[in-house]
């Protein structure tokens, strides 16, 4: 969802509600804030702020994507990198992609597709 990538720094609910409208959903903060009680990945402060458990996830979304390439140099996000996640955590493509491609080792020539990069 859109707030992982916004809540690497710590976000008020009004700001989380403000970003969710700018990306087309007319959520009010109960909606919002449900939806951050129910992501296992966002969790809330001591100063009722939220943000994300990003390395975490980094980390899974990483082990997944190792795993799918073990034994082959390209690979589809759907299904075998998706399979590999735990089944209560949602990950879009684009994430999957930025995860991969960030560690210097993965390139993605098409929208659902990881492989190793070539030297």
């Amino acid at each position: 969802m859109i707030f992982h990538e916004y809540l690497t720094t710590r976000k008020t609910i009004e700001q989380l509600v403000n970003i969710a409208k700018e990306h087309g959903f007319n959520w009010n903060e109960d909606q919002v804030k449900l939806y951050c009680l129910l992501d296992p990945f966002i969790y809330e402060t001591e100063l009722g702020q939220w943000a994300v458990k990003v390395d975490d996830r980094r980390q899974t979304i990483l082990g997944a994507i190792e795993k799918a390439l073990e034994k082959r140099p390209m690979t589809k996000i759907d299904p075998n990198i998706i399979e590999q996640l735990p089944n209560d955590m949602i990950v879009p493509h684009h994430e999957v992609i930025e995860v991969a491609v960030s560690t210097g080792r993965y390139e993605s020539p098409r929208e659902n597709i990881i492989r190793v990069k070539r030297k």
